[in-house]
């Protein structure tokens, strides 16, 4: 009896675990569906490549490597053959955490806007603190009744916010400095793609390419509307969908038409000594349309196009291979046609010592 009794209670077992399996999944699981995002993937995963960081008066380059054990920073000498790192993380968070009082660890060091400055003898570089500092801003409250119009009334208040501390690093001294009275620097403008030499400055504008100088650009630095900023136009058979410029991608329809006359990124890759660059020039007129749109947006829906071949469709995108020449304001084009409907990718020669201005390209199918 008991033998039986036993067996009936397996069965019972097994029955209700089958149907379990068989339940039909009447909701999503985006929990465990999360696991597997990139986010996460690469919390376990960390870095799988380098990205060299060349610095400008040497043959030297700066990266940052994560492992399991944290992340670290090493600079490349290439003449000399060796890699070692850039600093000691244990000295470096001791004594970000002496200066500010803020709890920096070794293991998790992540700065940002490193550069290179007094003869790449010396780092700065700023740091998100890791707590919240107790800051007092001036605030304008709303006008009152019997105010006058021009005039608000300000009041100072407390708020508590993760500060940014800005450093210096002398190289040879290992010497860390904070700096109090840091003067963060105007932002880059997004459009200027600056010659390696800085003596000229590439944009885009109505679908064709510009260049202007130091002088004028310093002008737009300090003001992108100034009417006495004089600039050049290389080319004009630019035209929409066949442009030397950047095409607007990840815009909403509404912000191409808005940023229409702006200037536009161009995307090159220069020769060292900044007289000649390379670009790849892609016609998508007979291309055709793509949409997606935003339903959720506020306060309406957007709605952005762009070019895109679907699977199947005869008509593709066309790729030319371009290159020009600052002192005879020549432009040519290399005859790079490998087979139809080709992609084309450019890059430069690998930075060695005496090595040629060469630019490299590879065809894909």
């Amino acid at each position: 009896m008991k033998k039986l009794f036993s067996l009936i209670l397996f069965s019972c077992a097994i029955s209700t675990l089958s149907f379990a399996q068989l339940e039909p999944i009447t909701k999503a699981d985006y929990r465990a569906a999360a696991r597997y995002s990139p986010t996460q993937i690469r919390k376990m995963v960390h870095s799988t490549s380098v990205s060299p960081h060349w610095l400008k008066e040497s043959n030297r380059f700066w990266y940052t490597y994560e492992t399991s054990e944290g992340l670290a920073y090493y600079i490349v000498d290439l003449d000399r053959k060796q890699k070692k790192a850039l600093f000691d993380n244990a000295k470096m968070a001791a004594d970000m955490s002496r200066l500010t009082g803020d709890p920096f660890d070794a293991q998790h060091l992540y700065i940002s806007k490193l550069r290179f400055i007094e003869n790449e003898t010396v780092l700065q570089f700023e740091v998100k603190s890791k707590l919240a500092w107790e800051e007092e801003k001036e605030e304008e409250d709303d006008k009152e009744d019997g105010d006058d119009q021009d005039e608000k009334k300000k009041t100072s208040k407390k708020k508590k916010e993760r500060r940014t501390w800005h450093f210096e690093y002398d190289l040879n001294t290992q010497t860390l400095t904070l700096l109090d009275d840091f003067e963060k620097p105007k932002d880059r403008l997004s459009w200027a793609n600056i010659s390696p030499d800085s003596s000229y400055v590439l944009f885009g504008r109505d679908y064709n390419l510009y260049w202007m100088d130091k002088e004028n650009f310093l002008k737009a630095i300090e003001d992108e509307k100034d009417s006495t900023i004089v600039e050049n136009q290389w080319t004009e058979d630019g035209l929409e969908n066949y442009s030397y410029h950047s095409n607007g991608r990840g815009q909403t329809n509404v912000d191409i038409e808005k940023n229409k006359d702006k200037r536009k990124r161009v995307s090159v890759v220069w020769s060292p000594d900044g007289q000649k660059f390379g670009m790849i020039r892609t016609d998508q007129r007979k291309v055709k349309d793509l949409w997606v749109i935003n339903s959720v947006a506020n306060p309406r829906p957007t709605l952005e196009s762009y070019k895109y071949q679907m699977p199947g469709e005869k008509d593709a995108p066309q790729y030319d291979l371009l290159v020009f020449d600052f002192p005879s304001k020549e432009m040519l084009e290399i005859e790079a046609d490998a087979f139809q409907d080709q992609s084309i990718s450019m890059f430069r020669a690998p930075r060695m010592k005496n090595t040629r201005d060469d630019l490299y390209q590879y065809s894909t199918r």
